[in-house]
C-alpha cells in the first residue's frame, strides 16, 4: 500500500557487535518531536534535570530459557544506555550554562561597540562641511521643484481647457448624430410611405388577378375533370391492385430473408466446440462484452492494483494518485504503471464492449456506472489517508443529474438557487468538464474522467486547492452523502461534471457503491464451451424457403402486369387537355369575362405605381425629410467651429508641456548634484567611524559563535533525552517480558507489530518503512549533534533568541531549525510551478486518441510521438473564477440545521469567485498551450510529463503534515472546516 500521509520515517544507523546487530535510532518522531516543529524554546541549564530511570532490571538466577536470557541481556543493555546517557546529559547541561554566561558578556560588548560607532561621527569637521553642502544642494532642488510644480499646474489647467473643448466637440458631434438620425428616420418614413402605397396598389391588383385566375383555373379543371373522370376511376382501381401485389412480394421476400438468416445462424452455431461469442480473453482472465465494464471488473477482479507502485497486469483503475500535501505539484512516481497499449489489451478496445453512443451520449445506466467507478477511485484515495468513504444514495445520484443539467452548471457557475432547487439544501460542490474525445466506450471514457479528477487533485493551485479539499474532506465519523452528476453539452464535446455532498447522515436509500460487492458475490464470469447440432432445423427451414421462392415468382409476374397497365392509364390521363367545348354556355361566358379582367388589370396597376409620389402620405414624408436635411447642415457647421476651438487648445497645451519638460531637465541636473554631495557626506561618515565599524563586526561575530554553540548544545540535550526515553521504554518492555517468563506466562505480544528486542538473526537494516522503530536498541550517545540538515532530526533544535520569528507564511520550511539572530526573511523569488495535468484520452500512450471516436473503439497505435487532438473548449463562461478553464468549486455560505460544519477558519474564506482549474499552463510549458486551455494527453504522456517536473517538497514540510494528521485525530480538522465550492 503506497502511503500518501507523508509520515516522517526514522533514519537508523546499524552497528555490528559480535553476532548481535544493535539498531541505533538517531531520532524518533512522535508527539514530542512534532511539538518542536511548531515553535522555538530556549533551554537553559537551570531548567533541565537529568532524566531518571523509572524501572530496574528484573534480575534473578541464571537463566536457562534462551528467550529469558535474551530478554535479560537486552534489559542490561538498556539500563547501561540510560546510565551513560544521564551522565552525558548532565555534562551537556553544564556546558550550556557556561555558554549562556558567555552569551550575556558578548551581547554587552556588542552594545558598547554600537554606542561607540554612533559617537564617532559626532562633531567631525569633514562630516559637518559635507552636510552643509548637501543642505545647500537640497535647497536648490526644492526651489527647482517649485518651478516644476508651477509648470505642472499650468499643464493641469491646459488639460481642463482641452477637456472642456473636447466636451464641446462631443456635444456638437452628438447633435450632428441626432440630426443625422432624424434625417435617416425621415428618409425611412418616405420609403415606408412609398412602400405602403405600392403595397396597397399591389394588393388591389393581386386580389382582382387572383379572383380572375381562380375562376379560369376552376373552369379549366372542371372541364379536365369531366374528361378524365373515367380514367381516374380506372387508375385508382389498378393502383390499389399494384399496392396489394407489391405488399405480397415484400412480405414473401421478408419471410425468405428471415428464414435464410435463421439458417445462417444455425450453421454458425453448429460446431463441436462453439464458445460464447461474447467472451473475450484479456490479461488475467476474460470479459463478457454483453455486460458492463463495472460488472466485468468486479466479478473477475480486473482492477489495477490498489497499491499504485505495483503493476498486476490489469488496466481498469480503482485508485487515483494524490500528491503529498507538502508538495502538491509533485509528479506521479509510478507514471509508467498500467500501460494499456499492448496487443494483449485489444479486446478491451476493439470489441463492442460497453459502447457509448457518440450522438446521444451515455445512457442513465452508463452514467450510474461511471459515477460508481469515479467515486470508487476517490474513496480508495480517502482510504489511503484514513478518511471515511463517501456514500452515494440513489436519491442523491438522481438529484445530481438534475444539477448537472442546469444552465449554471454548464457555465461552471455555483448558483445558490439552482443548488437548493436540485438538492433541497446547500452543498459542497466541485464543477468541471470531461472531454468526450476518444471516449467511445466506458473504459476510455473512464480514462478521460480520471484525467479530470487528477487535475482537481494535483493541479489546483489557482483554486487554492479547493477542489482537492472537497474530495479529501475529513468528515470524522460521518459517511457524507455524495454524488457525481453528468450531462452532455449541446456541442457534444464535453460532459458537465458535478460533484456535490453534504455532511448530513445519508437517508435510508440504498448505497449505490454496494453494487461492486453485489457483483463480486455473483462469482466470476466464465466462457464454457458447448456442442450444437441444428441439422434438422436447417432442413426444415430450407424447405420453407423453397416453397416461398415459388410463390414469390408468381407474385412478381402479377405485379409486373399490373404496373404496366397502371403506366398506360396514367399516360392517357396526362394527355387530357382543356377544351372550351367541355363547358356549358354559362361556364363559357364566365370564362371569357375572367380572361378580359386579367388583360386590363395590369395596365391599371402600372399607372398607379408611376404616380406614387402624388399620394398624400408620401408627399408629407418628403416635406419632413427636406426639413431634417436643413437641420443637419446647421449642426455640422457648429461641429466644425468646435473642432477648431479644440485644436487651438491642444496647440497651447503642447507649448506648455515643452516648458514643463525644460523645468524637469533642470530638476534632474540638480538632483544629480545633490546625489554627488550626499555620496561625499556618506564617505565622510564612513571615514569618521571606520575603526568603530570593525569593532561592531568583531563583537557580532563573537556573539554569533557563542549562539551557534548554544544551539548545538540544545540539539544534543534533546537527542540525549530522546535516547533516555526510548531506552527506558524498551527496559520496561524487557522487564515485563522477564516477569511473564518467570511466572510461566507466554510473553506478551507487542501491540505495535514490532519484532522481539534481540532476535537471534541479525536485524535487517531499516529501509525507512518502519514507522515507529519499535523494539529496536537505542545507542547511548548520538555521534554528532544535528545541524538542521539531517532529515531525520528536524524540529528538535531550539534557538536562543530569534529576533524575527516566522510569520507562518513560509510553507516550505516549517519545523526546521531557526537561527539565533535571523535577518528579515526574504520573499521567495517565485511560486511553485504548477504541473500541467492533461486529460487522459481513450487509451494511454497513444498519440492518436484525441480524434473523433467511431462507434466501435479501435486499438491505439504504437506511435507515441503524436499528441492527441486538443478539443475546442466550449464557450461556457466560468463565472466563478476560471483562471483555469473547465473547472470551478463551491463552499456553502451557511450550515444547514446543524448538519453542516461551521467555517471557523478566517484565513480560508471561499466565494463563488475563487479560481478554478482544468489544465493550467505556465512559463515552463510549451507556448502552444495557452493559459486557461485544457490539453488532451494519453495516460502515459501525462505520467511521463509529470515525472519530468521537479519535486520541491522536503522532509520538513512532511513533519508539518504529520502534526496536521495528529490534530485531526483530536477532532481539530473537522471543527475548522467550512463548506467549500470550487
Amino acid at each position: 500500500m503506497k502511503e500518501h500521509n507523508n509520515i516522517i520515517k526514522s533514519h537508523k544507523k546499524l552497528y555490528k557487535s559480535g553476532k548481535t546487530w544493535m539498531v541505533a535510532t538517531l531520532l524518533t518522531v512522535g508527539l514530542a518531536g512534532g511539538a518542536t516543529v511548531t515553535g522555538t524554546t530556549n533551554a537553559h541549564a537551570d531548567e533541565v534535570t537529568p532524566a531518571q530511570a523509572t524501572g530496574t532490571i528484573q534480575a534473578g538466577s541464571q537463566a536457562t530459557n534462551p528467550e529469558l536470557a535474551n530478554a535479560q541481556s537486552d534489559a542490561q543493555k538498556q539500563q547501561s544506555t540510560i546510565d551513560s546517557a544521564n551522565a552525558q546529559l548532565k555534562d551537556q547541561q553544564n556546558q550550556l550554562s557556561e555558554a549562556q554566561g558567555q552569551q550575556s558578556q558578548a551581547q554587552q560588548e556588542l552594545d558598547q561597540a554600537k554606542q561607540a560607532q554612533q559617537q564617532a561621527t559626532q562633531n567631525d569637521p569633514a562630516v559637518k562641511d559635507a552636510q552643509g553642502a548637501v543642505d545647500q544642494a537640497q535647497q536648490q532642488v526644492n526651489n527647482q521643484q517649485q518651478v516644476v510644480n508651477d509648470a505642472q499646474t499650468v499643464i493641469n489647467n491646459d488639460a481642463q481647457n482641452v477637456q472642456q473643448k473636447s466636451d464641446a466637440v462631443n456635444q456638437a458631434s452628438q447633435a450632428v448624430d441626432q440630426a443625422q438620425q432624424t434625417v435617416d428616420q425621415a428618409s425611412q418614413a418616405v420609403d415606408q410611405a412609398k412602400q405602403a402605397a405600392t403595397d396597397a396598389t399591389n394588393r388591389a391588383a393581386s386580389q382582382k388577378t387572383e379572383e380572375a385566375q381562380n375562376t379560369i383555373n376552376n373552369l379549366e379543371n372542371q372541364g379536365k375533370n369531366q374528361a378524365s373522370q373515367d380514367l381516374n376511376n380506372q387508375i385508382n382501381n389498378v393502383s390499389g391492385q399494384v399496392t396489394d401485389a407489391q405488399n405480397d412480394v415484400n412480405n414473401t421476400n421478408a419471410k425468405i430473408g428471415d428464414l435464410q438468416n435463421q439458417v445462417k445462424n444455425l450453421q454458425n452455431q453448429e460446431t463441436n466446440t462453439q464458445a460464447d461469442p461474447n467472451i473475450k480473453t484479456v490479461p488475467n482472465g476474460v470479459i463478457d462484452t454483453s455486460k458492463s465494464l463495472l460488472e466485468n471488473a468486479s466479478r473477475n477482479n480486473l482492477w489495477m492494483s490498489n497499491d499504485q507502485s505495483q503493476d498486476n497486469g490489469n488496466i481498469i483503475p480503482q485508485n487515483i494518485y494524490v500528491s503529498p500535501d507538502d508538495d502538491k505539484t509533485a509528479p506521479d512516481p509510478y507514471a509508467n504503471i498500467g500501460d494499456a497499449s499492448g496487443s494483449q489489451y485489444d479486446n478491451y478496445f476493439n470489441t463492442n464492449f460497453d459502447l457509448v453512443n457518440q450522438n446521444a451520449g451515455m445512457t442513465d445506466a452508463q452514467k450510474q456506472e461511471l459515477a460508481i467507478l469515479m467515486l470508487n477511485m476517490i474513496n480508495h484515495a480517502r482510504e489511503d489517508r484514513g478518511l471515511k468513504p463517501f456514500v452515494m444514495t440513489e436519491q442523491k445520484y438522481q438529484q445530481a443529474q438534475v444539477r448537472a443539467a442546469q444552465q449554471s452548471a454548464q457555465g461552471l457557475e455555483h448558483n445558490q438557487d439552482d443548488i437548493n432547487s436540485a438538492f433541497g439544501q446547500d452543498q459542497y460542490e466541485n464543477l468541471a468538464y470531461i472531454p468526450t474525445n476518444g471516449g467511445s466506450n466506458m473504459l476510455s471514457l473512464l480514462y478521460n474522467a480520471s484525467g479530470t479528477l487528477g487535475n482537481m487533485l494535483n493541479a489546483d493551485a489557482s483554486s487554492d486547492w479547493g477542489h482537492r479539499e472537497n474530495f479529501l474532506e475529513d468528515t470524522g465519523t460521518l459517511s457524507a452523502n455524495a454524488a457525481f452528476g453528468m450531462h452532455l453539452t449541446d456541442d457534444g464535446q464535453y460532459y458537465v461534471l458535478t460533484f456535490d455532498y453534504d455532511l448530513s447522515n445519508p437517508d435510508s436509500t440504498p448505497n449505490m457503491m454496494d453494487r461492486i460487492a453485489q457483483y463480486q458475490a455473483m462469482g466470476p464470469i466464465t466462457g464454457d464451451a458447448h456442442t450444437v447440432d441444428n441439422s434438422a432445423k436447417i432442413n426444415d427451414l430450407n424447405n420453407q424457403i423453397s416453397n416461398l421462392q415459388n410463390t414469390l415468382a408468381s407474385q412478381q409476374s402479377k405485379l409486373q402486369n399490373l404496373q404496366t397497365q397502371l403506366q398506360n392509364l396514367q399516360a392517357q390521363k396526362a394527355n387530357v387537355q382543356f377544351d372550351l367545348s367541355q363547358l356549358n354556355a354559362d361556364q363559357q361566358a364566365e370564362y371569357n369575362n375572367a380572361k378580359n379582367t386579367l388583360a386590363t388589370i395590369n395596365d391599371w396597376k402600372n399607372g398607379q405605381l408611376a404616380n406614387i409620389n402624388k399620394d398624400g402620405h408620401v408627399q408629407d414624408a418628403i416635406n419632413k425629410l427636406n426639413q431634417a436635411n436643413a437641420n443637419l447642415t446647421a449642426e455640422q457647421s457648429k461641429l466644425a467651429q468646435a473642432n477648431q476651438a479644440l485644436k487651438n487648445a491642444k496647440d497651447t497645451q503642447t507649448q506648455d508641456k515643452a516648458q514643463l519638460a525644460q523645468a524637469k531637465n533642470g530638476l534632474t541636473q540638480l538632483n544629480q548634484v545633490l546625489a554627488t554631495k550626499q555620496a561625499a557626506l556618506q564617505t565622510a561618515k564612513d571615514n569618521a567611524n571606520a575603526s568603530a565599524n570593525q569593532a561592531v563586526k568583531d563583537a557580532q561575530a563573537k556573539l554569533d559563535k557563542i549562539n551557534g554553540k548554544i544551539a548545538d548544545l540544545n540539539k544534543a540535550i534533546e537527542a540525549t533525552k530522546t535516547t533516555i526515553s526510548n531506552a527506558q521504554a524498551q527496559l520496561d518492555k524487557d522487564n515485563q517480558k522477564i516477569a511473564d517468563i518467570k511466572n510461566g506466562q507466554k510473553p506478551t505480544k507487542p501491540d505495535d507489530g514490532s519484532q522481539p528486542t534481540t532476535p537471534t538473526t541479525p536485524a535487517k537494516p531499516s529501509d525507512g518503512k518502519d514507522q515507529g522503530n519499535k523494539g529496536t536498541d537505542t545507542p547511548v550517545t548520538p555521534t554528532k549533534p544535528s545541524d538542521g540538515k539531517d532529515q531525520g532530526n528536524k524540529g528538535t533544535d531550539t534557538p536562543v533568541t530569534p529576533t524575527n520569528p516566522s510569520d507562518g507564511k513560509d510553507q516550505g520550511n516549517k519545523g526546521t531549525d531557526t537561527p539565533v539572530t535571523p535577518t528579515n526573511p526574504s520573499k521567495p523569488s517565485s511560486q511553485p510551478t504548477t504541473p500541467t495535468t492533461p486529460t487522459t484520452p481513450a487509451k494511454p500512450s497513444d498519440g492518436n486518441k484525441g480524434s473523433d471516436a467511431p462507434v466501435t473503439p479501435s486499438k491505439p497505435s504504437d506511435d507515441k510521438g503524436d499528441q492527441p487532438t486538443t478539443p475546442t473548449t466550449p464557450a461556457k463562461p466560468d463565472t466563478g473564477n476560471a483562471s483555469i478553464s473547465g473547472q470551478a468549486g463551491h463552499k456553502p455560505a451557511t450550515s444547514d440545521n446543524g448538519s453542516q460544519i461551521a467555517n471557523s477558519n478566517a484565513n480560508s474564506q471561499s466565494t463563488a469567485n475563487k479560481p478554478t482549474i482544468v489544465l493550467p499552463t505556465n512559463g515552463s510549458q510549451s507556448a502552444a498551450n495557452t493559459q486557461g486551455q485544457s490539453v488532451n494527453m494519453t495516460r502515459e504522456q501525462y505520467k511521463q510529463q509529470q515525472a519530468s517536473l521537479p519535486q520541491t517538497g522536503n522532509e520538513n514540510s512532511k513533519a508539518v503534515i504529520a502534526l496536521g494528521v495528529l490534530a485531526g485525530m483530536f477532532g481539530l480538522g473537522v471543527a475548522a472546516k467550512g463548506k467549500k465550492e470550487f
